[in-house]
């Protein structure tokens, strides 16, 4: 934001000055005051001399009053073609018979152009508006000659000169300046943006310090007022739901040891089964929600480490599970987290398939790609979103197993993990494989 602005107000300075040449250039005078006093002081003297003195003499003090940018001479015939008068041209007409002077009968002729050949007022921004001027003048004389003068009188406004000093003195402090406002209140923004982003992935950091203008410490207070609620009720939910645990354990424990003094028989196995089932929903619950408030520190980490320790783990347990990974692969999360999901996606493929392919590699755009694969008969597609919800099974009542025998976390768990990471997880089938989940990571820097 603030090379963008910073490239703004120089494109503004850049246009002001553009603007202000251009407004000079056809507004204002165009030859210095001290060389306008100076090319009419020396039309006044030539003049007297022609006037005065004959013709001889008069032509040798013209050549010698001639200077590299000035020369005066006599001639039967005007030096200046007709020509439509302008503004300036006027103005210098009228301040040299006012000098003189001369009545409206003597003929007075005085045009200003570029050594181009070019108007005077051309355009700035051409090359033209930037050629030298040149002063032609032609006064009749009494004996009927014509005084005949060319000059070269300075300009007002030397751009080059005049660009080579505003230009850095009006562009290069500006900037400095403003370079300076805008990180003070830049730099608290970008350091609430990148909190957020590690807060969206469930991480918690402590408070940020209040910097900047008022504006920015009123936005970072209530950035840490916000997590410090967010913090507050997750704990609070925990905390609630342990307890709720606790409670319930406690009839539950009560009710099996009655159950247990219940001779042998079908009734009392089931009852024993409904027992554990709902022993293993209210503990699985509790993991669930702990999963959410578990404050393990994010680090930039190669995933590649992650998957060989998951992939020995499986080796010793002898598990068929096949491992395809290509490249390097950084990615900045939680590891015992990302841990937990994979062994999810991997255990649920073990359980329902009977084997799993885990592919990972890095795509363009920075992202790291990794999959699941197993081999069995898939889900219906219509279930495809809806196993990702808390407690919902794929049953033998809603076509072919692939999600079920357990109480239908693990895939909650696993998308909750890999969303908090800033990724996505999704499921495919893939026939004649099977079913695939797929995830998708942002991959961060390689670390030294």
């Amino acid at each position: 934001m603030t090379q963008q602005l910073g490239v703004l107000l120089l494109l503004a300075l850049l246009a002001s000055n553009a603007i202000a040449m251009l407004f000079l250039q056809r507004t204002g005078a165009l030859i210095h005051p001290l060389s306008r006093t100076l090319t009419l002081e020396r039309l006044v003297t030539a003049y007297h001399v022609a006037h005065e003195l004959s013709a001889a003499d008069a032509s040798r003090v013209l050549a010698v009053m001639a200077t590299a940018d000035a020369g005066f001479w006599i001639a039967e015939q005007s030096g200046i073609a007709p020509f439509e008068v302008r503004a300036e041209e006027q103005r210098l007409t009228q301040e040299l018979r006012a000098r003189l002077a001369l009545g409206p009968q003597v003929s007075v002729d005085m045009q200003l152009e570029r050594t181009s050949g070019g108007p005077a007022r051309d355009q700035v921004f051409a090359a033209a508006g930037w050629a030298p001027l040149r002063l032609r003048t032609s006064i009749g004389l009494p004996n009927g000659l014509r005084l005949n003068a060319l000059q070269h009188p300075a300009g007002a406004y030397e751009w080059s000169r005049l660009l080579a000093y505003t230009l850095p003195v009006t562009t290069v402090p500006v900037l400095l300046i403003v370079i300076f406002f805008m990180r003070r209140i830049v730099q608290p923004v970008k350091t609430l943006a990148k909190a957020t982003e590690r807060v969206s992935r469930g991480e918690w950091i402590a408070p940020l310090p209040l910097s900047g203008p008022q504006e920015a410490r009123d936005l970072t207070t209530a950035f840490n007022v916000m997590q410090e609620r967010i913090a507050r009720h997750v704990e609070g939910r925990t905390r609630m739901l342990a307890a709720i645990s606790h409670d319930l354990n406690t009839p539950i424990t009560e009710l099996r040891l009655q159950v247990e003094l219940i001779e042998d028989g079908q009734v009392r196995d089931d009852m024993l089964e409904s027992l554990d089932e709902l022993r293993a929903m209210v503990r699985e619950t509790l993991d669930f929600v702990r999963g959410d408030a578990l404050q393990e520190p994010t680090q930039t980490v190669l995933l590649n480490e992650v998957l060989d320790d998951l992939a020995r783990r499986y080796q010793t347990l002898e598990q068929p599970v096949t491992w395809d990974v290509r490249g390097v692969l950084p990615c900045h999360c939680r590891p015992l987290a990302l841990k937990r999901a994979l062994t999810n996606l991997i255990d649920n493929a073990l359980c329902h398939a009977g084997d799993a392919v885990v592919s990972a590699w890095l795509e363009e755009g920075g992202v790291i790609a990794l999959e699941v694969l197993d081999h069995g008969q898939g889900i219906e597609p219509s279930w495809l979103t809806q196993v990702f919800e808390p407690f919902v099974q794929v049953g033998q009542g809603a076509g072919e197993v692939s999600q079920g025998g357990g109480l239908g976390l693990g895939l909650a768990i696993a998308r909750a993990c890999i969303q908090a990471h800033g990724g996505e997880l999704a499921l495919e089938n893939r026939p004649p494989a099977g079913l695939c989940a797929v995830i998708r990571l942002p991959a961060a820097p390689v670390p030294l």
